[in-house]
């Protein structure tokens, strides 16, 4: 063998080596990118459940708001009630003004809900809590208004 043959070899073989190498590293980024691209789309998932989980999360506490103001409503109602009932007769115009103040607040809070019903555009996402807020004034007050008028149990 000579000189030539073997630098020509040896020159050859580096030459083929080195694309190999070059080969293998180009090889690697493009696994590198596609397991990047892999993770990114797992956090894109989890980033999604977690928002999920936060909005549910979020709309149970709003029921939760819903039913502890609820329940707080009906605890007072009937609060109201007994502390109503518990007054007794006193002066007539003192029970006459007093029998005028439920239609009062009652007129007074049904037209004042109206009015803001009414200043929201149709398609307003504000509209329709004031509607729910209408729906529950007005039972509130029917309720307020004509629960302690039930017949009272009379002794025969």
């Amino acid at each position: 063998m000579d000189i030539g043959t073997f630098l020509g070899t040896a020159l050859g073989g580096g030459l083929f080596g080195l694309l190999g190498n070059i080969g293998t590293k180009i090889i690697g980024l493009f696994e590198a990118k596609q397991a990047f691209a892999q993770k990114k789309e797992e956090w894109s998932h989890e980033e999604r459940l977690l928002d999920m989980q936060m909005k549910a999360r979020a709309a149970e506490t709003e029921q939760e708001l819903a039913v502890t103001a609820s329940s707080g409503s009906w605890s007072g109602l009937g609060e109201s009630l007994k502390a109503e009932t518990a007054i007794g007769a006193t002066y007539p115009w003192v029970n006459a003004v007093r029998a005028l103040v439920r239609p009062a607040l009652t007129l007074g809070l049904a037209s004042f809900l109206c009015a803001a019903f009414f200043a929201f555009t149709p398609g307003d996402i504000d509209r329709a809590y004031v509607a729910d807020s209408l729906v529950f004034a007005a039972v509130t007050a029917v309720v307020w208004w004509f629960g302690d008028r039930a017949p009272k149990k009379g002794t025969r």
